[in-house]
């Protein structure tokens, strides 16, 4: 017995040095390595708590992210449908297109914008509309330094809407015709700048009511026109944004003549 109890006695101490030993070697470092993974937890919930601007780490209002992402989704959506709106609206005619995408023939060109320039005054004989010789000159033209020259189809397109519904309204003069546009850039490489935006300066003169008829047509599409009773909208009008615009009074004999300088801008989607 007393064996016995002198073996049970010496089993204690040998077994308390055995447990710490297992603690120091196995569950000291254990845990050590679990704190460390803890680590990047730790840091990707206070990076989020940071960027949700809750000051309380511990309770994260879940519910609320989820809401967030519904929202954003929402917005893309939204975003997306504007987008695809903005496209149609900004869409030119299928003619112009094909031109656009073929190869670029100067004298096709040339051919096409003297024909313009040509309908552009039968048009305005017909209408009783005067067109200062500076309108015809401010046709697009190619130059040398041209390295855009498919826009140029785009340009005389726009010019002709702008113009044609100018007529159409019932302008007295057009003026002049300017397109101060730097086709010489090099075309856009970065997918999402691939609109190209050309800007038209005029000076037109006529009376007040053609004048306001012109600025709310201008914005519209030829259905949109027909909608709004200018019945003789050409088909394939491009719509043109106004940018900014000068009205004057020509002079206290003629109270309802105004004279207008406007700069409109058209769009152009490069496919």
């Amino acid at each position: 017995m007393r064996f016995q109890e002198y073996t049970r006695r010496g089993l204690i101490p040998i077994t308390g040095i055995m447990v710490a030993a297992y603690y120091l070697i196995v569950l000291l470092p254990l845990s050590r390595r679990t704190h460390s993974l803890d680590a990047p937890l730790q840091n990707a919930w206070q990076e989020l708590s940071s960027s949700l601007d809750q000051s309380n780490v511990i309770a994260i209002d879940f519910l609320h992210i989820t809401n967030q992402l519904a929202e954003t989704k929402r917005a893309i959506t939204l975003l997306d449908s504007a987008k695809q709106k903005a496209a149609s609206r900004l869409e030119l005619s299928p003619a112009v297109r094909t031109k656009m995408n073929s190869s670029f023939q100067l004298v096709d060109y040339q051919d096409e914008r003297s024909r313009e320039a040509e309908q552009i005054l039968r048009q305005a004989k017909a209408a009783s509309v005067t067109i200062e010789p500076a309108v015809l000159a401010g046709f697009p033209e190619h130059t040398a330094d041209t390295k855009q020259p498919a826009v140029l189809w785009a340009a005389l397109s726009l010019v002709d809407s702008l113009l044609t519904t100018a007529l159409q309204c019932k302008v007295a003069v057009i003026h002049s015709l300017e397109m101060p546009l730097a086709l010489t850039n090099e075309p856009p490489t970065n997918a999402s700048a691939l609109l190209t935006e050309i800007p038209l300066q005029v000076e037109l003169t006529g009376s007040a009511t053609s004048l306001l008829k012109l600025l709310q047509n201008l914005p519209l599409r030829a259905d949109e026109m027909r909608a709004a009773g200018l019945t003789n909208a050409q088909p394939d009008k491009a719509p043109l944004f106004i940018d900014r615009l000068v009205l004057k009074k020509q002079s206290p004999d003629k109270p309802d003549e105004v004279h207008l300088s406007l700069r409109a801008v058209g769009f152009v989607l490069r496919e």
